[in-house]
């Protein structure tokens, strides 16, 4: 199964999102955007995976999250990688409680190279991805739009779990799949 990690998030947020989608696809520029029902924030992209591997992972997160206190996120600016004058991913980061899911995926990568996990090639960057550029059409009006972009960031939300998601691919994008939600500072019994 293809699978990652992520934080998951509350409808109100998804749904600032996509007026922001909304607003910057009026540039008539060729990106995908990500479906609102599929933003999240990514922790770890875990690619294919085995019933057994999936088994490790959930022990593994288990253990990251039982050290990590429910905290408070809120999204803070738009932006794009590599930047917002040549976009190919265009993004909001987090601001408030950036720190605490960085802590929890440097976490999971530290963790998970006894798994082993494939290991990240960039730097974690807190973010939620809000679609990614196809071609080179209609870019100036997409950096003009995202210059321009006047988004009030939503009110920061509770997070209290770490999601594992299973990303099945259909020619019409890919479907999520919630395999298992694991919370914050939970104790195991025994």
């Amino acid at each position: 199964m293809r699978a990652f990690l992520g934080i998951a998030l509350l409808p109100a947020i998804r749904a600032s999102l996509e007026r922001l989608q909304q607003g910057l696809a009026r540039s008539g520029a060729d990106v995908k955007w990500v479906e609102p029902s599929h933003l999240h924030v990514t922790l770890k992209f875990l690619g294919e995976i085995s019933d057994a591997q999936r088994q490790a992972i959930e022990a593994l997160v288990a253990r990251v999250t039982a050290s990590e206190a429910p905290f408070a996120i809120r999204l803070n600016a738009l932006g794009a990688f590599p930047s917002l004058t040549a976009p190919r991913v265009v993004w909001v980061d987090a601001g408030e409680g950036g720190e605490a899911v960085a802590r929890i995926a440097e976490a999971i990568e530290r963790e998970g190279a006894a798994i082993p996990l494939r290991k990240e090639e960039h730097p974690f960057s807190p973010h939620i991805t809000l679609g990614r550029v196809r071609s080179p059409r209609g870019r100036q009006a997409l950096v003009a739009a995202l210059q321009d972009a006047r988004w009030e960031p939503p009110p920061p939300w509770r997070v209290s779990a770490v999601t594992l998601y299973e990303s099945v691919l259909r020619p019409d994008g890919p479907h999520y799949t919630v395999l298992a939600e694991l919370p914050l500072l939970e104790r195991s019994v025994g």
